[in-house]
């Protein structure tokens, strides 16, 4: 442990800068394997325990620098896509999520469905070099700012419920397609949203782990 706060604190020292702005230290803290230090190294952590990234968490702050990205994209989707993408998945999705650059939501509930994540009614159809998706999301905590969403949808009807499932990489910003209404609670605020999916276009290298294996996947996620 101390042999890892000394190289933190050498890089602290040679690379915290009080002038730069949060996207140019989060740049520099997500490249160096120091933002997510819980991550392997093919993904911009450092492979390290729990307890080691929490004293590297605590460290940081006590240097004075200002701590790393946090929320829903560090703690399911860089780790689920760490594990289940490929390396060109990791650099595209996972980089952006360590340096700040992008956030994401978590799209698996749906109503109707309850607590029964398998019993999901979005349906993701194949087209071409794409999914065309259409359904509804709901308790989406942070949709209405998410660039990109955790997305299961149902990909093959005829099988078991369990399987036919596929994990997508969906990207939020597709006005018309992707409609993100807040729930408004009794207290004005609203931190949960209901997400509509109207024709939704998903990439097909979009699909982490293998199309129809999303419920290993999503596991993953629920694991984290």
């Amino acid at each position: 442990m101390s042999d890892i706060l000394d190289e933190l604190d050498t890089w602290l020292a040679a690379n915290w800068d009080p002038d730069l702005t949060v996207a140019e230290w989060w740049q520099r803290l997500g490249t160096s394997g120091w933002s997510a230090p819980l991550l392997p190294p093919n993904a911009y952590g450092k492979g390290l325990a729990r307890n080691e990234a929490i004293a590297v968490g605590q460290r940081i702050v006590k240097h004075g620098a200002l701590p790393a990205p946090g929320g829903i994209s560090m703690l399911l989707a860089a780790p689920t896509i760490a594990t289940c993408g490929t390396q060109e998945q990791i650099d595209r999705y996972v980089l952006p999520i360590v340096t700040g650059q992008q956030s994401w939501c978590q799209l698996f509930s749906e109503p109707g469905a309850g607590s029964d994540m398998a019993g999901l009614g979005t349906r993701a159809v194949k087209d071409g070099e794409e999914w065309i998706v259409n359904g509804q999301k709901v308790w989406t905590s942070g949709g209405h700012t998410a660039d990109m969403g955790m997305l299961i949808a149902r990909t093959d009807p005829d099988v078991p419920k369990h399987q036919g499932i596929t994990w997508f990489a969906i990207d939020m910003h597709q006005p018309g397609a992707v409609e993100v209404r807040p729930l408004r609670e009794m207290t004005g605020h609203a931190l949960f949203n209901e997400v509509f999916l109207s024709d939704a276009r998903v990439r097909d290298d979009a699909v982490i782990g293998e199309v129809n294996k999303g419920w290993g996947v999503a596991n993953t996620t629920l694991m984290f």
